[in-house]
């Protein structure tokens, strides 16, 4: 540590051993910042969950952990048992009475988050699921009169009355974290100062080294060309069109292999019970090794979501140098760059098989691409310039400037 280093704390639903995008990228901030800075993490998770109300109510975990992350010290946050029956009507009738249900469940997690912040400098929450944990560390942030600073990973959907306390959150926070310029825009629109919006964006998460010859092996692609899907696999992640597109594929590229990681969820499971084809290799969670080994052997990756703050499984494809296909929407197409690191394409199976067949059939526009991706990173998204990024943030707005 030095004489300039801060007393960082982070809140979160939930963190690693936890996986999933918010909590990994998190933690690779937190761990960077974590060798000259002293970061603190509340959360309420340290495992996979996704009941955001009732899990961090009143299913909350009943055993509170502590440990430390690589430098980074973890506090699970939960709300005691003895408070937990008062909450029961809030909790039941959260959605009909938001305001009031915020206030109340909030008001049970500002302690602990409390006695957390006492000797830091900020805070700052990143969302994930429900309002109570965001609104708490906003609480305690006012209390102890430090700057509060807030990741919304704002979705395109998340706005109307369902997500209205989100978006007053939004015009409180002292600075909002926004992932692409689009991002930006629609903030300002819902009423955020754009001086208080920072643009950083997300890095790759890959191993240090990636062996393709042994993904290949594992799952018999031999030379076959390989596309590759990863994310969790929700409705909206484009998964049904990129099948139907593989349909269209095989009958013109009958080795073709298309591979599918990641999370199931009901929809996937129904979905690919339907599917009869081997071609078709559906593969569950995988750990961070041989997530990167398998873009390493793909020829490309394809996510073709309808729905996302960034898109960072795309800076994955390119530290591998592949190129991405990935949805047309507004914060995908602030992310690919049309035509020269991948391409952009709507819920339309056949021109994502014409955009795939492209690529398929022309080695050379892969490979550049692939580089003119991997030029991008290195540019813009290392997670060293991100880190660089919030600390700018964080200092402006303790001491009035970025020195």
């Amino acid at each position: 540590m030095n004489d300039l280093s801060l007393n960082l704390l982070y809140t979160i639903a939930a963190y690693p051993p936890s996986i999933g995008g918010a909590q990994l990228h998190t933690h690779q901030v937190a761990s960077l910042l974590a060798r000259d800075h002293r970061v603190r993490v509340g959360t309420h998770w340290c495992e996979n969950r996704t009941d955001w109300l009732l899990g961090t109510t009143l299913n909350a975990p009943k055993d509170s952990q502590q440990y430390e992350l690589d430098g980074v010290e973890v506090f699970q946050i939960n709300i005691p048992e003895k408070q937990r029956l008062p909450l029961i009507p809030y909790v039941l009738g959260y959605y009909g009475i938001k305001t009031r249900a915020i206030e109340k469940i909030s008001n049970t997690l500002v302690p602990q988050i409390e006695e957390l912040a006492r000797d830091r400098d900020l805070i700052h929450n990143i969302r994930m699921g429900r309002e109570n944990l965001s609104y708490a560390s906003l609480k305690v942030a006012r209390k102890l009169d430090l700057p509060f600073i807030f990741t919304p990973l704002h979705h395109p959907r998340w706005v109307g009355w369902n997500y209205k306390q989100y978006i007053n959150l939004y015009r409180q926070a002292d600075r909002v974290i926004a992932l692409t310029p689009t991002e930006k825009q629609t903030l300002i629109e819902l009423g955020v100062k754009a001086e208080r919006i920072v643009i950083t964006g997300i890095g790759p998460l890959v191993a240090d080294r990636a062996d393709p010859a042994s993904f290949r092996e594992k799952y018999r692609l031999s030379d076959r060309p390989t596309v590759l899907f990863i994310g969790q696999k929700y409705k909206y992640k484009g998964i049904r069109t990129l099948l139907e597109a593989g349909q269209r594929l095989l009958k013109k590229i009958p080795e073709l292999r298309l591979v599918f990681i990641g999370p199931r969820t009901p929809f996937s499971k129904k979905l690919f019970a339907t599917i009869d084809d081997p071609r078709f290799i559906e593969i569950g969670r995988v750990s961070l090794q041989e997530k990167t080994d398998a873009l390493a052997a793909c020829d490309l990756l394809c996510v073709p979501s309808l729905q996302e703050s960034f898109g960072g499984v795309y800076t994955e494809a390119w530290m591998m140098k592949k190129p991405a296909i990935g949805g047309d929407i507004p914060p995908i197409r602030d992310t690919i760059d049309e035509g020269i690191d991948g391409f952009v394409v709507g819920a339309d199976p056949e021109l994502l098989a014409e955009k795939i067949l492209e690529l398929l059939t022309n080695p050379s526009l892969r490979a550049a691409m692939g580089e003119a991706g991997y030029r991008k990173v290195l540019e813009k998204f290392t997670w060293e310039k991100l880190s660089e990024k919030l600390m700018l943030t964080y200092r402006e707005l303790l001491h009035g400037s970025g020195a």
